[in-house]
């Protein structure tokens, strides 16, 4: 159990424990798409430290400049599952779609992938990117879309980059590793820096 504590009320400092009840470690874990993933770097290399620890076997495989249809309409992610047999999924795909002039056209594409990794009440996560400019709105589709699998948006986050100004550094992977896990963990958000609206309070007479 992860312990935490809760403040009881603005009048009273007393706090009460609240706990965070602890996901079981995966025993195989997959993390696959596009470039995204880091490579030998980056995301990839710093979730493989934290699921390691966990006692994981952990795979990576990703491709360059793959689409969410393309990925879709490849064996490679059934192929990799049935070789690997994980328990664990996490797919970081949707880098190249950003500027999709359509982006609900993709929905489907998205479903799919979703039935995929979840096959068998398999657990399943999908990193949205990190976007570095304003997505066309591959990301709402994408969270809309995705269940049963979770999604993590990280288009929020403020993440060193490497030299295109594109893909995360190695320091920029990290901290990207660091909140995908508190959010797997059950101890961070779903959506990193996501702007809170304004409240407005009703007038009264």
């Amino acid at each position: 159990m992860v312990t935490a504590t809760a403040t009881v009320s603005a009048a009273e400092s007393v706090t009460v424990p609240a706990t965070v009840p602890a996901i079981p470690a995966p025993k195989v874990v997959l993390h696959l798409g596009d470039s995204m993933v880091g490579g030998f770097g980056g995301l990839t290399k710093a979730l493989e430290a934290r699921f390691k620890d966990l006692g994981a076997r952990f795979v990576r495989d990703w491709q360059e400049s793959v689409s969410i249809t393309t990925f879709d309409r490849e064996p490679r992610l059934e192929e990799l599952i049935a070789k690997h047999a994980p328990d664990l999924v996490i797919l970081t795909l949707g880098a190249n779609d950003v500027f999709v002039p359509y982006p609900s056209s993709l929905a489907g594409a998205v479903r799919s992938l979703a039935r995929k990794m979840s096959l068998g009440d398999r657990a399943c996560y999908w990193t949205a990117p990190p976007v570095w400019k304003k997505d066309t709105g591959i990301v709402e589709v994408i969270k809309k879309n995705a269940a049963p699998c979770k999604v993590f948006d990280s288009s929020y986050m403020h993440i060193e980059r490497a030299g295109d100004g594109i893909h995360p550094s190695n320091r920029g992977g990290a901290d990207w590793a660091d909140a995908f896990f508190a959010f797997y963990r059950g101890t961070g958000p779903a959506s990193p820096n996501e702007p809170t609206l304004p409240s407005y309070g009703m007038a009264t007479e």
